[in-house]
Formats: C-alpha cells, sequence, structure tokens
C-alpha cells in the first residue's frame, strides 16, 4: 500500500505542476505571442514587396536606353537605306518599323531589332 501511494503523490504532484505551469506560464506566453501573428505576417508581405521592387528596379536599369534597326543585306553587310528610320526610344516601335520595312522591302533585306545601351555609340 506504501508503494503504491508513492508513485500516486509523484503523478499527482506532476499534474499538480504541469496544470500550474500551463495556466500561469505557458497560455500567457502563447496568448502574447499571438498579437504578433499579424505583425509577422505583414512584415514578411513587406519584406516580399521591397525585394520585388528592388529586383524590378534593378533589372530596368540594365534595359537599352534605345533601339535601333540593323539592316543586313543579301550578303549579309550591315548597310544602310536613305529614308529608312533606325533609331527608336521604345522597343515596341522598333519592332514595328522592322516589320514594316520586311513587308516594304521583301527579301533584299533583313530587319533586326538591337538596343543600345548608350545611344550616342549607335
Amino acid at each position: 500500500m506504501l508503494l503504491e501511494s508513492v508513485p500516486t503523490i509523484f503523478v499527482q504532484a506532476f499534474a499538480l505542476t504541469y496544470s500550474w505551469l500551463n495556466e500561469n506560464l505557458v497560455s500567457p506566453f502563447v496568448a502574447f505571442t499571438r498579437g504578433f501573428e499579424f505583425a509577422l505576417i505583414f512584415m514578411a508581405a513587406a519584406l516580399f514587396f521591397a525585394i520585388s521592387v528592388f529586383l524590378l528596379l534593378r533589372q530596368a536599369k540594365k534595359l537599352p536606353k534605345s533601339y535601333t534597326i540593323k539592316i543586313v543585306n543579301l550578303y549579309g553587310e550591315l548597310v544602310s537605306i536613305d529614308g529608312v528610320r533606325q533609331t527608336f526610344a521604345t522597343h515596341d516601335a522598333a519592332e514595328s518599323y522592322a516589320r514594316m520595312y520586311r513587308s516594304e522591302f521583301g527579301h533584299q533585306y533583313r530587319f533586326k531589332v538591337a538596343g543600345v545601351a548608350d545611344p550616342g555609340k549607335s
């Protein structure tokens, strides 16, 4: 009987200690940290947005300042045709003009759009 009461006392003491720690230490700590969930999610979203903007701006700096149309004749030589505009500010405009020149000149010339980092050195 005495041997059975020692483990029972130990188990009840452990249960009492566990419930006291849970009520006075763990539960308040968990309730306190729940308030940081929103802040943590908000900070993660803000960090993701900042990194995305940084990468976008860094990539935008690498874009060409202007675009040119390279004209290649049947022999593979770069040529310049009078009256053909070759320098453009946007890629869409250069591509549009290159398509127009392809339809206008047929198979005599090939028109390629190329980006130029420094417009003065085209």
